[in-house]
């Protein structure tokens, strides 16, 4: 029992003291097809290690015509805690494998407090990052009688961020106590896999983070590593 208690305080003093201001995206991977093809997926996802704030994710992808494929996606940890990103790109298919390309543009808003007691905050961390990215993603659609889809995506792009440590004194005002404003070089390779029925499917997206030069002698400005989400998609 006093293990237990030991490791809930522990995963407590992590989130208070551990401000976490970027998490891979379980943003979906379409997979489309043909002219017309609109697919909608909704999913939960946490990432990890901290495991504390869960985010609801939801992608639209649209093919108004042949080998164009339009793409929205937006995350919600809550509305301080957002990323929405746009991608334009197309596809090629070969039987039921289908090869995409993308190229695309996101812009997220980090917002996390830190308290060092339970009585009253000691700074925060607030800012907010541009990335540029492309994804390439192949993978096999319409598997065992269109029950079940599976592909791979390899995304990458530059992460532009402005994220600033604000330390709040004792009389109330407030000091810029860090900045940091370095781009670095975003890689996240993800796994997707459907499965139930032809329109409507159970989807499950892992994605990992590998950022270029993060600095790591600082707790203030953390990034999760690995999201899985699981939620529902909708062909159309």
């Amino acid at each position: 029992m006093k293990r237990i208690v030991l490791s809930i305080l522990t995963l407590a003093s992590l989130s208070f003291n551990s401000c976490i201001v970027y998490h891979p995206h379980t943003t979906d991977i379409p997979l489309l097809h043909h002219q017309g093809d609109l697919s909608v997926d909704a999913n939960l996802s946490l990432s990890a290690p901290l495991m504390v704030a869960p985010a609801v994710n939801a992608t639209v992808a649209y093919a108004p015509i042949n080998m164009l494929g339009l793409q929205a996606a937006a995350s919600f940890t809550d509305l301080k805690n957002c990323h929405f990103q746009v991608a334009a790109g197309t596809w090629q298919p070969f039987g039921l494998s289908v090869l995409e390309c993308y190229i695309g543009y996101a812009y997220g808003l980090s917002h996390n407090d830190t308290v060092s007691n339970l009585y009253h905050n000691t700074y925060y961390v607030d800012g907010h990052y541009n990335m540029a990215f492309s994804q390439i993603n192949f993978g096999w659609r319409g598997l065992l009688d269109d029950s079940f889809d599976v592909a791979l995506g390899l995304k990458g792009g530059i992460l532009m961020p402005r994220w600033n440590k604000i330390e709040l004194l004792d009389d109330g005002t407030e000091s810029l106590a860090q900045c940091h404003d370095d781009s670095h070089f975003v890689l996240e390779p993800q796994l997707m896999i459907r499965f139930g029925w032809d329109k409507v499917k159970f989807s499950i997206n892992m994605t990992y983070a590998l950022i270029d030069g993060w600095p790591t002698d600082n707790n203030y400005f953390n990034y999760e590593r690995f999201s899985i989400g699981a939620g529902l998609h909708f062909t159309f």
